[in-house]
């Protein structure tokens, strides 16, 4: 039964190959003619397809820069980040493009995960992520204190009263 039911299924597959015969196929290449008119078609955009034009003309977005502005550690809670005039209170999603991952926050390092448009970054309070160059910078400035000269005309005086009040 087995070999029987074998043999009819391989002789329809012979008899329906054998009925296709070169005249019923198309040609799949043109003579070289008409291919060249149709390259030369091709390369002045008669072929693009509407997809294709589009993504080409769509607006492209300005880049992310992401200011982590502070970060808020409670017992037993999730934290809360200050992230680009946001935060996590309500929810971890900032805005479409941030969202926080509250819970892999390091809170001994104070390391937060940040995923800013399916790309994962490691920021601290202070700092800031520019998506233009990729790299983490620190958001605020330590200036050195200034250190301001007396005029020469209070030391002078100074040093004037210090002679009058040591002189007898």
């Amino acid at each position: 039964m087995r070999y029987f039911l074998l043999t009819i299924l391989l002789s329809t597959s012979i008899i329906a190959f054998g009925n296709d015969s070169q005249n019923n196929l198309r040609t799949l290449f043109t003579s070289a003619s008409i291919r060249a008119q149709l390259d030369k078609q091709r390369e002045q955009g008669k072929f693009i397809i509407q997809d294709q034009l589009a993504s080409s003309s769509s607006i492209i977005r300005k880049p992310i820069t992401v200011k982590m502005q502070g970060l808020v550690l409670r017992k037993k809670k999730l934290p809360v980040v200050f992230i680009n005039d946001g935060n996590t209170l309500s929810s971890r999603v900032i805005n479409d493009e941030l969202i926080v991952k509250t819970k892999q926050i390091k809170r001994k390092k104070y390391i937060i995960p940040v995923r800013v448009v399916n790309k994962t970054i490691k920021l601290k309070p202070g700092q800031q992520w520019n998506e233009t160059d990729r790299k983490t910078q620190d958001n605020y400035e330590v200036s050195k204190p200034k250190i301001i000269k007396k005029p020469e005309t209070e030391k002078n005086t100074a040093n004037n009263i210090t002679n009058l009040i040591s002189s007898p």
